[in-house]
């Protein structure tokens, strides 16, 4: 351990709020309220990943860095605000990790910038994104194999006026089978301006498909979705995607 026992419980009560629950050593977690292992073990990530290249947009504290750089990944993490604002810089120090952080806005980023990923991890992002077809026509151009998204999902819990959640099949079963997002306006998910949108998973396997992404495995756990995606080849939708991503401006 680069710390002793008294020195890690120092650093990580040097920080109010945790996000992420990490393990650091001396059977010590992180006071945080998301327990990543929940999520990780419906990813479709080998447990050896050496030789693999790595993106974990939104990182926060950076349980999902972390994991996969111990199973053997070269790392990159990003997140829109710097890492002092979060655990990563004192989970990075006690950990010795060699993840390689990006202070950036995901609709930043670009291939030609940080190359591309064999993994990339797309976790609890998409809902907080006012574009959600570019952010993930963005993650396709960053992907080279293995894509896994989470995010809030409409199935179990479609907003309505009251406040209230109500299953999506209770307004009518065939609205499962049709592409819907539901847009949430003035803070009204969870109080939070950040939330934009939240799609059903027929949606959000249509905008997966529209962005060439092919979904291996999905999984719709109360109001989330977990989707495993391969990317796949569509010279038709690659041009189409290339067209819809310049301006156009008339003289």
């Amino acid at each position: 351990m680069k710390y002793s026992k008294a020195k890690t419980i120092e650093l990580i009560n040097s920080l109010p709020n945790w996000f992420h629950r990490i393990d650091l050593g001396y059977d010590i977690i992180t006071p945080g309220v998301y327990n990543g292992l929940r999520i990780l073990n419906n990813l479709d990530i080998p447990e050896n990943c050496s030789g693999k290249r790595v993106l974990d947009l939104g990182t926060r504290d950076g349980f999902f860095a972390f994991e996969l750089e111990r199973r053997g990944a070269q790392v990159v993490a990003v997140d829109y605000v710097p890492k002092e604002k979060t655990g990563f810089h004192i989970a990075s120090d006690i950990l010795d990790s060699k993840v390689d952080y990006i202070h950036e806005n995901i609709y930043n980023l670009s291939p030609s910038v940080i190359g591309t990923f064999d993994i990339v991890l797309f976790l609890g992002l998409l809902y907080h994104l006012p574009d959600p077809i570019r952010a993930i026509n963005l993650v396709r151009s960053l992907s080279k194999d293995l894509m896994c998204l989470e995010t809030q999902c409409i199935e179990k819990a479609l907003l309505l006026p009251d406040g209230t959640f109500t299953d999506l099949a209770s307004i009518h079963p065939i609205l499962l089978e049709v592409p819907i997002l539901q847009f949430y306006p003035n803070a009204s998910l969870n109080n939070d301006p950040t939330n934009y949108w939240a799609p059903n998973l027929r949606a959000l396997e249509a905008m997966l498909a529209e962005c060439r992404f092919k979904v291996t495995k999905s999984i719709i756990n109360g109001n989330r979705a977990i989707v495993n995606c391969k990317v796949i080849e569509n010279l038709m939708l690659e041009n189409l995607e290339k067209i819809s991503s310049k301006t156009v401006r008339k003289e």
